[in-house]
């Protein structure tokens, strides 16, 4: 053949495939292009426009599934991913973490392996996780933070599924940690009937209070009267070490783990120096920093102001923090405090005041006796401290609330007195275990991390409570080969691998504590039993 025959050969070859019919649409693409042509401005309280539908191929272990975009009105962004063919009939939301500000489907993954249809939601702002500046005198985004977000986006998200299946999910949950914590129980407190099942994972319980309150008590308690730090860094691990000596076989093992570290008695003065200043003891001054950073925020007069305070064994959580850190030639940093860019400078000047100071406010500027009732005003907006979950109750919803004992960011002592505040409020241990449990977990930081076991999955244990009774009197958690990242992604997919994990520990529901029996493999979790807390 020449070359005028090939090039012939060519163009008519074009041209034929230009000619050709494209290939017909399936039928899920078909379906996911009907959802973006339907009106959702009718909607009850969550005007809705969808502005974007297409179908996503299967990749890595994901499935094929129909993404839709939109916004609730004035601006809460949200992403729907529905399943094509591996649907399991239920609805799943995933909260966020910080301020939120972005859309984190990434955290809805495993949840959409499991066949759910998933959403996430951008909480009304867009920004970075640590930046508030999007509160400045906007109060609609404050509340649409606060309260208003989730709400509104669930009952787009819920529409939008039966839209696309043709049917209303059979169960609807939630999970998220941190302020998708909050998210959970602002959920439980003020909209009790929008799920049938929430995990709410160290919870903000109190924005004002963990923001402002811990926060900045926390890492001003290392500042002396000229601002600079007080504690060396580098002393931590002298003082957990002093805390494991004494009371890490309380539960029976020798793990560096303690199992509730209340029942703890270690006190910093046992490691205050006797004699001359050494690297193996503690000053006064440093004592001092210790025992603030143990016990939370105070007035002057030496009252609690905030149920808040870390746990003994937490310590290697302060730095950088709280204590700042020690950098190799001696010169300390004191932390949070002295950034101008850190979340505690963004907490006060934008989001902690009803009135919001600006750019110019300096958070040692804090007055302890007056300010934190200033605070108030704005606690109707963000927190979730309600006990009365009687709606939530009422409706046969269940609740599983889980807390890391080491968690610097939210005091775990928030949650427990959350919780025992709840039981009071819903008639006694029996009546709020019927529909609410608390799991501390051993040693995890804020929602993962820390030398204890942070692998586990509560949203199985929510299933077979909500889905068929089954109550969860404990969760089995997982010591990862590697530790979870900051951000918990890739999310671990369960069950999980056995050369993924070093270890397993039953975690009992709140008050009760794992105990080991004292005989076999302490990494058995059949050898550890359910133990009432001793003070």
């Amino acid at each position: 053949m020449n070359w005028v025959a090939a090039l012939f050969t060519i163009v008519f070859a074009a041209h034929a495939l230009a000619q050709a019919p494209a290939a017909a649409p399936s039928v899920a693409e078909l379906k996911c292009r009907a959802v973006q042509r339907q009106d959702f401005t009718q909607l009850t309280d969550a005007t809705t426009a969808v502005s974007g539908a297409i179908l996503v191929a299967p990749a890595r272990d994901l499935p094929e599934y129909c993404r839709i975009q939109g916004t609730v009105s004035p601006r809460i962004v949200f992403e729907v991913r529905l399943p094509t063919t591996t649907w399991n009939g239920k609805f799943l939301m995933q909260g966020c973490g910080g301020m939120c500000g972005a859309l984190n489907m990434e955290a809805a993954e495993d949840s959409l392996v499991r066949g759910y249809a998933v959403v996430n939601t951008d909480m009304g702002h867009a920004g970075a996780a640590f930046v508030a500046t999007w509160a400045y005198n906007d109060r609609q985004a404050e509340i649409d933070f606060g309260y208003r977000a989730t709400h509104v986006v669930a009952t787009a998200a819920k529409a939008i599924v039966e839209a696309y299946y043709g049917k209303a999910p059979s169960y609807s949950y939630f999970n998220g940690c941190s302020t998708g914590g909050r998210q959970g129980m602002v959920q439980a407190q003020r909209f009790p009937t929008d799920f049938d099942g929430i995990v709410s994972g160290a919870p903000v319980l109190n924005e004002i209070g963990d923001g402002t309150l811990h926060l900045l008590w926390s890492s001003r308690a290392n500042a002396d009267k000229d601002g600079k730090p007080i504690l060396d860094s580098r002393k931590l691990t002298l003082v957990r070490n002093a805390v494991m000596a004494k009371c890490d076989m309380l539960d029976g093992v020798k793990d560096n783990i303690l199992q509730d570290p209340r029942r703890c008695g270690f006190k910093p003065e046992e490691l205050q120096c006797k004699g001359a200043e050494n690297s193996e003891c503690l000053t006064a001054a440093e004592v001092g920093v210790v025992n603030r950073i143990y016990g939370g925020a105070h007035n002057s007069k030496g009252e609690q102001i905030f149920a808040g305070g870390m746990s003994r064994g937490s310590e290697y959580e302060w730095s950088p923090p709280f204590v700042g850190q020690t950098k190799p030639d001696g010169t300390k940093t004191n932390g949070s405090i002295l950034d101008r860019s850190s979340m505690i400078y963004q907490f006060t000047q934008y989001l902690t005041f009803f009135d919001d100071p600006g750019p110019s406010y300096d958070p040692m500027r804090f007055d302890w006796d007056r300010d934190p009732q200033r605070l108030m005003l704005t606690e109707t907006l963000y927190n979730a401290q309600n006990p009365d979950l009687r709606k939530f109750k009422a409706a046969g919803n269940k609740l599983i609330l889980y807390h890391g004992w080491d968690d610097a960011e939210i005091p775990p002592g928030l949650s427990v007195d959350y919780y025992e505040t709840a039981t009071k409020t819903m008639g006694g241990p029996q009546a709020t275990r019927d529909f609410f449990r608390l799991f501390m977990v051993p040693a995890m930081a804020h929602c993962r991390r820390g030398p204890g076991a942070d692998g586990f999955d509560p949203v199985i244990a929510l299933e077979a409570w909500v889905e068929k009774g089954q109550a969860p009197d404990s969760i089995l958690t997982h010591k990862m080969v590697k530790d979870q990242p900051y951000a918990g992604l890739p999310r671990l997919r369960f069950p999980v691998k056995r050369e993924d994990y070093v270890w397993t520990r039953p975690v009992f529901a709140y008050p009760d504590v794992a105990v080991f029996k004292g005989k076999g493999d302490w990494q058995d979790p059949a050898n550890w039993i359910k133990a009432k807390p001793k003070n």
